[in-house]
């Protein structure tokens, strides 16, 4: 019996590779993610924060699926001057510290907005701050800007733009696969500390740590968990706050695809005279 289970386990295993080595990249590649649905409800058994964790560092260590299939053209779109190969995109908030950016594009994303970075590292608010809405499908989060810090994440980053130059200069081929984190568009979510009191400097820091590696920059002042934070949206002080990071950003010395698209993150609840503020 033992011959016999040792046989069928050895011809299962044959056979496995056999099919993996004959199978069209496309069909083992949508199998792989299929095969993720298995796992996904053992996530809801976990605490909300320490499942999200747990996401972050598979990603991080290549423990999830690669998309190896190409994007149709027809997803391909232009903005900023930059070529995403398709619009989905994770915001910010999932991978703040800039901890598994390759892992996350690998997944097909077009583009993964790391952050929100915070010059000085700083806890957030008190645990529990991740709730799970079950019967919507959704999670909310009240993390107040857990972040490493900026001299962290800007040394990941710098790690992986190295790591990306390097293969760019070894590789025969002249092609640029996408943004500065490689195949997909990296964007860089930057806010304040919560005890700052010079909200402009804060966010003139992560300019001035994490442009270089950035394909945008977002600076973040829609967060209602960071007192004061949303009081920048008024048409004066942002107005004041985007002079001072953009001339921050314009003074830096840029290659010839100059420097990176700064947009703005608002809140989702603004009055209509709030975004017609905003927007002048």
């Amino acid at each position: 019996q033992g011959r016999l289970l040792t046989g069928a386990m050895i011809g299962l295993a044959i056979a496995g590779g056999a099919y993996v080595s004959t199978t069209d990249e496309a069909t083992f590649c949508g199998w792989l993610f299929k095969s993720t649905e298995l796992v996904n409800p053992l996530f809801a058994l976990l605490d909300a924060e320490f499942a999200h964790r747990l996401a972050v560092s598979a990603a991080a260590h290549g423990f999830v699926p690669r998309e190896k299939r190409p994007d149709p053209p027809v997803l391909g779109i232009e903005v900023w001057g930059r070529n995403f190969t398709n619009p989905i995109g994770l915001a910010a908030g999932f991978d703040k510290n800039a901890e598994a950016v390759e892992g996350l594009l690998g997944l097909g994303f077009g583009f993964v907005e790391v952050g929100s970075v915070t010059p000085q590292p700083q806890e957030g608010n008190p645990k529990p701050r991740i709730f799970r809405l079950k019967e919507h499908g959704a999670v909310v989060n009240r993390c107040g800007f857990n972040s490493e810090g900026i001299v962290v994440v800007a040394k990941r980053l710098g790690a992986q733009h190295g790591k990306r130059k390097m293969e760019e200069t070894s590789s025969s081929s002249d092609v640029k696969q996408g943004g500065k984190a490689g195949p997909g568009i990296l964007g860089v979510n930057l806010g304040k500390n919560k005890t700052s009191e010079d909200a402009g400097a804060d966010y003139v820091q992560g300019v001035h740590s994490l442009s270089q590696y950035a394909d945008y920059l977002v600076i973040n002042v829609s967060s209602p968990n960071t007192p004061g934070l949303r009081q920048l949206q008024g048409r004066k002080q942002l107005k004041e706050l985007v002079k001072k990071v953009q001339d921050a950003r314009d003074e830096m010395q840029w290659a010839e695809d100059g420097p990176p698209p700064l947009l703005v993150k608002v809140a989702p609840d603004l009055s209509k005279q709030d975004l017609e503020d905003i927007a002048a």
